[in-house]
Parts: structure tokens; sequence; C-alpha cells
């Protein structure tokens, strides 16, 4: 669908054009961030701009699958029907709350890489949790920790006043309240769910079962219980349908997997993943999210 954009986004596209810099994207659910997103990047690679587009909304993530913070480089207009992400970092959950410190290391850590490959302008979309202190907090940690040139708002009646008052004539940091597209609209749950599941279902579609031996494997994070206790680390290797991140000697993101099967005898896990090399692993970080059936997300 062509994306219907108001004046005011061309306005700040013109801004973006001749200033560059990087730009963080803040609103509440259905408020159009990621159209606003593709718009800028569209437009800025037209004019010939390296761009960089990260996205941070682990929940309804547009360029990785849900629980992922998504970068992708362009250099020329992009094709949004099969841009995927060139990096991801996962960070376990579709949620960021209960998971500020790794969602924010996974927005740094992208934007740190959008930064080093020489990108003239970054685009990084967010999250809608922006309410109450919790989303207030995340958003002041964010900000601060990325320091964009551009915050870019879209709101419906002021409801993201309480962050963007934080930042009032500071010299760092210029706003620019936006209004919504005609075509946002609100989405059901059942739909955003439903979105989620196609996602997975995508990215696991040419995934195979792989045998891991644990020897020397690390494990980081930790499975919560549906009271928000730590499973402990075996047995949350025994929960079929785990969602899991398979990590590099790097700390880099390699996959995503799901557990099927831990022997506890033999020390070896077998993983369903698109991983083609799975002797590269040397970290499994666990998450609280089962995949079951594979593309039915669950929390437990």
């Amino acid at each position: 669908m062509e994306i219907q954009a108001p004046k005011e986004w061309h306005d700040v596209l013109n801004v973006l054009e001749k200033e560059k810099g990087m730009v963080i994207l803040l609103g509440a659910t259905d408020t159009g961030k990621s159209a606003l997103a593709k718009f800028l990047v569209t437009h800025l690679c037209k004019q010939g701009l390296k761009v960089a587009f990260v996205d941070s909304d682990i929940g309804q993530s547009f360029l990785g699958p849900p629980t992922t913070i998504g970068l992708s480089l362009f250099e020329r207009t992009p094709d949004w029907e099969s841009s995927q992400s060139q990096e991801i970092f996962f960070v376990g959950s579709t949620t960021p709350e209960g998971h500020f410190p790794t969602h924010l290391k996974g927005v740094k850590k992208m934007v740190d890489k959008a930064i080093a490959s020489g990108a003239e302008t970054i685009v990084v979309d967010t999250t809608g949790f922006i309410f109450g202190e919790g989303g207030k907090e995340l958003k002041r940690r964010k900000i601060e920790l990325i320091s964009p040139h551009f915050l870019f708002a879209l709101q419906k009646s002021g409801e993201i006043e309480n962050i963007l008052e934080l930042y009032k004539d500071h010299p760092l940091y210029k706003i620019r309240r936006l209004p919504l597209s005609e075509n946002v609209r609100l989405r059901p749950m059942e739909e955003r769910r439903n979105y989620r599941g196609k996602k997975f279902q995508t990215y696991f579609k040419e995934s195979e079962t792989k045998e891991l031996m644990m020897e020397g494997i690390q494990i980081q994070g930790e499975a919560l219980d549906s009271r928000g206790f730590p499973i402990p680390q075996d047995w949350a290797l025994q929960i079929n349908g785990l969602l899991i991140g398979l990590k590099d000697c790097n700390d880099e993101t390699l996959a995503l997997g799901v557990i099927r099967n831990y022997f506890g005898e033999k020390k070896m896990v077998r993983v369903f993943t698109p991983l083609k090399e799975i002797q590269k692993v040397k970290t499994i970080q666990l998450s609280s999210q089962k995949v079951i059936p594979l593309y039915e997300e669950e929390r437990f």
C-alpha cells in the first residue's frame, strides 16, 4: 500500500536530506512509526544517500523476526517486499518490559554498526511502549544512549509529551511533532499475534533440525516461569519449543533456534534453525518465549 504522507512528513524529509544524521521515531502502538521509517528510508535513498534502518520494535518487527532488533543498510531504493535484516540482535521477548538492559544493549550495538558502516542517515524505529514511568524511562535511556540528532514524534493527542518535555530546548536534540498518516489504523491484538506468527513462519521456512553438542557452550539469559521466577538452565533446555538465540564467539547473534530435544547424558540439544554452520555457535541465549506449534508464540 502506498503511504499517504502528510505535508509535515515531506518537510522533515527535506530537513534530513540537508542535515543528515540520526533520527529516532517515537510514538504509541499503531501510530505509523514503521510507515514513517519506510517513507524516510525510501526517499532518502532516492536522493542518493546511504541510509541505515535500525528496527527495534521487537513485538512488531519489520526487518527481522519478532524478539529481535534488526539492522539493514540501503544504498538504493529498497524493495520492501523482500527487505530483510542484514544483522539481528536477539532480545528474547516481544516486549521490552523486564528486558531493558538487553534491549538497550541491542539498540546501541546496531546503531554503532550503522555508524561504522558510513551511513549518512540512520533511522531508528522503536516500540510503542511509551506509557507510565516504565515507558518514559526506557525512551529516556534509549535517547541518551544513542544521542540522535532528531526526535520525530507521532502522536494523536499529546500522549508522548511527557517524554518530549525532557528535551525541551535541549541543544543536542531537535524535536519534530508529526501528524499520523491517513493509512494508520488500529490493529486488534489477534492481528498483531498473527503478524508475529507469519514472521516466524517466514524466518524458519528453510530450517532444519541440527544437533548441538553442549560441551564448551555458554548459556546466557534465563527462562522465567509464569510467576516470573527463573527456571534452572537444565530444565529450560528441556522445554520443547523454547525460542533461543544462537551466538558466536564474538557475542554476535548468528540465528534464532527452537529447542526440540535435550539429551542430558550426551550433553546434546537438538535445535530447529535456519543456521547452516551449527559449529559456529558458542553461546545459547535463553528466553521465556515458546513457539508451539512452531509459529504460535506462547509465554509460560
